[in-house]
This record gives C-alpha cells, sequence and structure tokens, in this order.
C-alpha cells in the first residue's frame, strides 16, 4: 500500500485499489502526508504551465495549414520529407502545443485531487468523532484466522477498526459489508490485511458489520462465509 501513493496522486488506480487505498490513508500517516505533497506538486506544475499561448502560434498554425496539402483519395505514397522538416524548425510552435495539453491535464488533475483530499480529510474527522464519542456503541471481536475488529458506531455511522489482519494472497482481498436483513451492500476493499480503518455510513441500529474475502476486483455479493460479523443491535 505505501508504494501507491504516486499511482494515487496521478489518478493511476482502478476503483478496487483506489478504494483500498483511500481505507489505507485512513490510518497512515505518512502516505497521507505523501499523497498531499504529491497533489500540492502537480497543482503547483498545473499552475507554472498555464501560460498564454505565444502571440505568433496562431498565424503559425494557419500557415502551416494553408501549404500543407491533405492526402488525395486513395491514400498515394507522400515523400513527407519537407514536412517534417518545417515542423523541426518550428520547436517553440510543438512545445507551446505539448505546454498546453500538459497544462489543461494537470489543471484537472489538480482540482480532483483537491476535491478527494477533501473528502479524505472528511472522513477522518468523522471516524475521529466517532470514536472519542462516550456515547457509542463499541464491539469487539476477533477474526477468524487471526487478529480483530472493534465496530464503533453511533447516529447512522459506524468505524471499523481491524488489527492484524492476516496477510492475504495475491489476488484476493478483504471487503467490507453493511448487512440489512438478509442484504449484504458492499462498503468498500479493506485491502490485503495488516492495520485497517473504515467508515460505513447510512447504517440503521438492526444493521450487522462483516467482512468476506473476496476477490481483490471486489464482489458484489458476499462469495465466502465471513471472517468478522458483528449486529449494531
Amino acid at each position: 500500500m505505501h508504494l501507491l501513493t504516486g499511482a494515487y496522486a496521478a489518478d493511476a488506480l482502478d476503483a478496487g485499489e483506489r478504494d483500498a487505498f483511500e481505507v489505507h490513508l485512513g490510518t497512515c500517516d505518512a502516505c497521507r502526508q505523501e499523497v498531499a505533497e504529491l497533489t500540492a506538486t502537480t497543482a503547483r506544475l498545473g499552475s507554472a504551465e498555464a501560460v498564454p499561448p505565444p502571440p505568433g502560434l496562431r498565424a503559425r498554425v494557419l500557415d502551416e495549414i494553408a501549404r500543407t496539402r491533405q492526402l488525395p483519395p486513395g491514400g498515394d505514397v507522400v515523400d513527407l520529407t519537407t514536412h517534417r522538416a518545417r515542423w523541426y524548425r518550428q520547436p517553440s510552435t510543438a512545445a507551446a502545443a505539448v505546454l498546453l495539453v500538459v497544462a489543461v491535464g494537470l489543471g484537472g488533475l489538480a482540482a480532483v485531487e483537491h476535491h478527494r483530499a477533501g473528502q479524505a480529510r472528511e472522513r477522518e474527522q468523522q471516524i475521529s468523532a466517532l470514536v472519542g464519542d462516550p456515547a457509542a456503541t463499541v464491539k469487539r471481536l476477533a477474526v477468524t484466522g487471526g487478529g480483530s475488529g472493534t465496530v464503533i458506531s453511533n447516529g447512522g455511522t459506524a468505524v471499523l477498526l481491524a488489527r492484524d489482519l492476516p496477510e492475504l494472497p495475491s489476488g484476493r482481498a478483504y471487503q467490507l459489508w453493511r448487512i440489512r436483513g438478509h442484504s449484504p451492500e458492499s462498503a468498500g476493499l479493506l485491502g490485503r490485511g495488516g492495520d485497517v480503518t473504515a467508515l460505513v455510513d447510512g447504517v440503521a441500529p438492526s444493521d450487522s458489520i462483516a467482512v468476506t474475502v473476496e476477490p481483490s476486483s471486489g464482489s458484489e455479493r458476499p462469495t465466502s462465509s465471513p471472517v468478522f460479523l458483528v449486529s449494531l443491535a
């Protein structure tokens, strides 16, 4: 998990990996700090390169369009040597165009990451408030195979504090469920093991919280017996 900070900041994780890493962020100060720094760096890069195009760029592009023939139907072989020569004689034009494209992409990425960072901070505040709430209900059980799980709940929100979960093989992951009656609903992936903190919203006093072992991409419904199951009632 500690190696995914760069990929997370670059929005290069798939949905399952992103959910698992965001859960990990709730327990790892070092990763939160690194993600914050990488996000800030990305934002600065976007800001630094978001410059107006050179005054003559539009004229040069239109001039190039006017002097470059379109290929005729049928795809005859055309010698592009002269066109390539003109392209390399205009390095500033090419660089400016590339930088503009990069700036737009980084600017959008920075906005997305800023929003995600805000959501992560809000989750951390919710977890801290719930853990410190003297009126909350606390239930602690052993996890089948090793480790333990503590569920703290109050006011429609629950937090799972899982500790020392056994490491799962590649391709498998722990998945969190909220169970209402006989209907389980996924509350996210928890990674392959270790210490995990996860927040579950919209719980009712009669709900149960469960953890199963699933494929690393996650499952729509549990495919194995729970290794952890606690009723909030």
